[in-house]
């Protein structure tokens, strides 16, 4: 009874490790196919995704010759557009250039001429040196200066002693060479005759606008260009219808030496 007992328990063991030992099996097996599916999944996945790398790696041939076209057109009219417009720009540089170019020259022949025309006249004042331009007046464009017209008596010392009073009608001399566009390097200003005789100032003195006559403090006079003395004109037959006019510094000053007749030519230094 014993010993059928022990029988009994050995086969129910038995058949316990083997229900088990077929479970693990099976688990095995089912886990091995799951890996395999995965892994076949994976596979696939990775195939599919080459083909699409691949399909849109790879151009139609024919789409890529259109896009070259395409390309060189567009950078073709991008260049001629740039040229075009280089063009443009240096044409309206040059025309700019020639312009500025043939009106200097207009304005030099105008002056050169006009130069010719007051020297032919005879009775050319003219001014020279540093200014910006040289220049000559004739005595009806002095006379049309009616903002630099100065008129008045003057009163004179000479050496020796002697006075007196002298009307006279001209332009303000400072104010001539302003609009002459005198040069601010200009140091000094000397007045030349026809015979040779000449004055010479500094810029200082020319532009000084109080000169005086000591017989009466209360006028105050600039140098000036006359060309009408006592109320007569110049006769330019008798030479250069142009005079220097000067008034005194301070009381006693001997001023009648530095008037300048028959003025031929101003200098700027």
């Amino acid at each position: 009874m014993g010993g059928t007992m022990k029988n009994k328990l050995l086969m129910i063991l038995f058949i316990i490790l083997l229900v088990l030992t077929s479970c693990t099996s099976n688990n095995n097996e089912i886990t091995v196919n799951s890996e395999n599916e995965t892994e076949v999944i994976k596979n696939e996945n990775e195939e599919i995704h080459e083909d699409e790398s691949i399909e849109e790696t790879v151009v139609d041939p024919e789409n890529k010759e259109q896009q070259k076209e395409e390309l060189k057109e567009g950078s073709e009219e991008q260049t001629e557009e740039d040229d075009e417009e280089k063009d443009a720009t240096q044409d309206e540089k040059s025309i700019k250039d020639n312009t500025e170019e043939s009106n200097k020259k207009e304005e030099a022949d105008q002056s050169e001429n006009k130069q010719d025309e007051n020297i032919e006249q005879g009775v050319a004042l003219k001014i020279q040196g540093l200014i910006e331009n040289e220049i000559s007046f004739n005595l009806n464009e002095l006379k049309e200066m009616n903002n630099l017209i100065f008129e008045a008596d003057f009163y004179s010392l000479n050496s020796f002693g002697t006075t007196g009073y002298t009307h006279f009608k001209g332009v303000n001399l400072w104010k001539l060479l302003e609009a002459s566009e005198i040069s601010h390097e200009a140091a000094a200003i000397t007045v030349i005759a026809q015979d040779g005789y000449k004055m010479t100032f500094t810029v200082e003195q020319v532009k000084k606008q109080d000169y005086i006559d000591e017989t009466n403090p209360d006028v105050k006079y600039p140098m000036i260009i006359a060309w009408e003395e006592k109320g007569v004109e110049y006769d330019p037959e008798e030479g250069s219808p142009f005079k220097l006019v000067v008034g005194q510094k301070e009381a006693g000053d001997v001023n009648k030496p530095n008037w300048v007749s028959n003025i031929d030519r101003i200098v700027i230094e």
